[in-house]
């Protein structure tokens, strides 16, 4: 152990220089950050540790929270039958403060345990390689003991110990220096940081795994009750009615019908934004407007619409077949908020760049009752903004945003006359450029 001369020492130093092992503590970092299981992170610090320490025998612990003690996640150097057996143990939280006594402190979260015979403790014995040593007495402090163990300890935000290394055994026999402990310390606050970082991707999985299962409700359970409705109230407007019931009803008809495409939309945004974009590829732009355009005449026979489009040469993109839908989304808002007996809808096609990437941008104008500034962010959000006749009701924009950004696109509005929002909007889609096959 350091005497006080030696910590003096340590502390005068005016510039601190590079810890040891620089290089493996950013890769052992990097590899923290690219998020990980627990387990697995914790194995690859312990295995580092060992090997870059010279390092025999040493476990990571990591607090258990529903019965406030800490248990053994990570190991090294112990045989399989001594791993099963220490891994089923508990480390009590007055255990730890009595490790975490003056006497042991080498430094901050660094403790230096070195007990007695008598604190040994019945049924540890997997934890040593030579039991019989630890009644053998100690000669010389820089000797290490079967009984000594290094704990580097390592907290949560809060300051509260969560976890540690626990040294058991160097392959050398001596008590490491400062600097080497100094430089295991880092080591320990980067599982302290894996700990972290795993909790909060264990949150996120258990809210996406919420959220799927809310989705699969709504998707499943939800719209055969309202597929039922549906039936029975097409079936009560087959009979002969009153007038006025059989107005009622048709509304309900009609709103029914309307959750069952909500529905669909909802659970095929939650299926994008969970899956992301699949099969990616070269894909014609100029094809998928066509089908499009198509799609929407179709679906609007009863309406006087014309899409103006001209297209002098082929614009491939990186995309597969959920682009259609991105366009046949916008086409049909663009009918949707055009108040007008004749609707006409301008699509052109042109460069976008921001360096280094390139896109090929597709403009939909349209002369509908335009989005005002306050809202053109919020259109392609999943809710509605309140107001009865917002292009933001519904998912279909939401749809839109999910599978542009799975095809790292972007999409936005503006308006199509410069600062007059009511003379209609500019919907523009940006996807990365490629080359045919």
């Amino acid at each position: 152990m350091l005497d006080s001369a030696a910590r003096t020492r340590q502390s005068m130093k005016a510039c601190p220089t590079p810890p040891r092992f620089a290089g493996e503590m950013l890769v052992v970092l990097s590899e923290i950050m690219s998020v990980e299981p627990l387990e697995k992170v914790l194995q690859k610090i312990a295995n580092t540790v060992a090997e870059l320490y010279s390092v025999k025998r040493l476990h990571i612990s990591v607090l258990d929270e529903s019965d406030q003690a800490y248990r053994i996640r990570a190991t090294h150097g112990f045989t399989p039958e001594q791993d099963k057996k220490i891994r089923k143990m508990k480390y009590s939280l007055e255990r730890m403060r009595g490790d975490q006594a003056d006497k042991y402190k080498v430094t901050d979260n660094v403790y230096l345990v070195r007990p007695g015979p008598e604190g040994f403790h019945k049924g540890e014995e997997a934890f040593y390689s030579n039991i019989e040593n630890i009644h053998k007495p100690r000669t010389d402090p820089s000797m290490w003991h079967e009984l000594d163990y290094l704990k580097l300890v390592f907290d949560d935000r809060t300051g509260r110990p969560i976890g540690y290394i626990e040294v058991a055994e160097f392959n050398a026999p001596k008590v490491p220096d400062r600097e080497t402990i100094d430089s295991m310390r880092i080591f320990a606050e980067l599982a302290g940081v894996a700990i972290e970082n795993a909790k909060m991707y264990q949150r996120q999985v258990e809210i996406a795994q919420r959220t799927r299962f809310l989705g699969n409700v709504i998707a499943h359970d939800i719209n055969n009750y309202n597929q039922a409705v549906t039936s029975y109230l097409q079936m009560a407007l087959s009979s002969r009615l009153p007038e006025n019931v059989a107005g009622y009803l048709e509304r309900a008809s009609t709103s029914a019908w309307g959750i069952s495409s909500l529905i669909q939309r909802a659970n095929k945004l939650t299926k994008i934004e969970n899956e992301g974009a699949e099969g990616i590829g070269p894909l014609e732009l100029c094809e998928v407007l066509k089908e499009s355009m198509t799609e929407v005449m179709r679906n609007n026979s009863d309406t006087e619409v014309r899409f103006n489009f001209k297209a002098d040469r082929r614009y491939f993109v990186l995309g597969n077949e959920l682009v259609n839908e991105v366009f046949t989304n916008i086409l049909q808002n663009a009918i949707d908020y055009d108040p007008h007996e004749k609707i006409s809808v301008d699509i052109s096609v042109g460069e976008f760049t921001i360096e280094p990437r390139r896109y090929w941008c597709v403009s939909v104008a349209d002369n509908g009752i335009g989005i005002p500034d306050s809202k053109k962010n919020l259109v392609f959000g999943r809710f509605r903004s309140g107001e009865e006749h917002s292009p933001a009701t519904g998912l279909g924009l939401s749809i839109v945003r999910a599978i542009v950004e799975a095809h790292r696109g972007m999409v936005w509005v503006e308006d199509k006359v410069q600062g007059e929002p009511s003379k209609g909007s500019v919907f523009r889609v940006a996807l990365p450029m490629t080359t045919a096959k």
